[in-house]
């Protein structure tokens, strides 16, 4: 975010500022600018501040002898904060296949957590906590016969147009332009089925997996087992642990239901993310039939 003149001011002091010239400056600039920031900072206590809109932090520094009030942003850290855990996505993408009859698939493999047990020794009970989660899945995709495709190698759609003629250039951009978020009659673009694939895990199942997610770490947060009666952290991990898979898988099954039921039909989401490589592609057949003169 760009500071304003009165998120930065300074001060220039004397070559070797005593305490008390220092002292002097943050007064000044009190004065001056009436910021917030400095107000606490003369003031010695952060009690007495006014609370920090979410996402906003007010940090004071000395550099070469002047008062600086810079504004950053930074993460809100509610005052009972849940950890995070860490979410990791692995994608694995075979070799592409080719047929005219099969399709493209997206998998997604049940979602896996490791965790542990945390003694609140004030409180007297273990609690446990979700440290890592793991998203694996696998990506198959299926290409046409390469009879299908303007540009048949390679298959990003770069290559050289030798499938198209002066006999079937309208039929194909007549394709593009009636199934561009939709099922090719015949013509195709390789790049298609790679952003028709990548949305249905990019933009549908791992969004779904990180909310449950969360959910699961607010649900998990509030396992406990008293340390009087289970005083070892093993035997507590043994208690709760068990909990905590039930807690997670119930939000990953509600997460794989929601994301069953999401539309994968032409006009779609995950077919309106393959336009533009439709887009792109009949744009390139526009310009070679320019070129030739068709």
């Amino acid at each position: 975010m760009r500071r304003s003149d009165r998120d930065e001011e300074a001060i220039t002091p004397s070559p070797a500022p005593s305490f008390r010239s220092r002292e002097a400056a943050v007064l000044a600039l009190q004065r001056s600018a009436g910021n917030r920031a400095v107000q606490r900072l003369v003031a010695g206590s952060a009690a007495h501040a006014k609370p920090k809109m979410e996402g906003d932090e007010d940090k004071e520094r000395l550099k070469d002898g002047a008062c600086v009030v810079q504004r950053v942003l930074a993460d809100p850290v509610p005052m009972l904060a849940v950890q995070r855990a860490a979410f990791n996505a692995t994608l694995n993408k075979p070799a592409p296949t080719r047929s005219n009859s099969a399709a493209s698939t997206t998998h997604a493999d049940d979602p896996t957590f490791t965790g542990h047990a945390v003694e609140d020794k004030k409180r007297k009970r273990w609690t446990y906590v979700v440290d890592t989660v793991e998203a694996t899945g696998t990506i198959q995709i299926v290409y046409f016969t390469n009879d299908r495709y303007p540009a048949p190698t390679p298959d990003d759609d770069s290559g050289a147009l030798t499938n198209v003629t002066s006999g079937n250039v309208t039929a194909i951009l007549k394709d593009f332009k009636d199934n561009r978020e939709g099922i090719p009659d015949h013509w195709s673009a390789y790049r298609a089925e790679d952003l028709h694939e990548d949305y249905h895990w990019s933009n549908e199942w791992l969004k779904l997996a990180r909310v449950g997610m969360t959910e699961a770490d607010k649900k998990v947060a509030k396992l406990q087992v008293d340390t009087t009666a289970t005083p070892a952290q093993a035997d507590a991990e043994k208690i709760l642990e068990p909990q905590a898979k039930t807690l997670f898988d119930a939000e990953m099954k509600a997460a794989r239901m929601k994301w069953n039921a999401m539309g994968d039909s032409p006009g779609d989401p995950p077919y309106r993310a393959q336009a533009p490589a439709v887009d792109a592609l009949a744009t390139r057949v526009k310009a070679h039939k320019k070129a030739q003169k068709w």
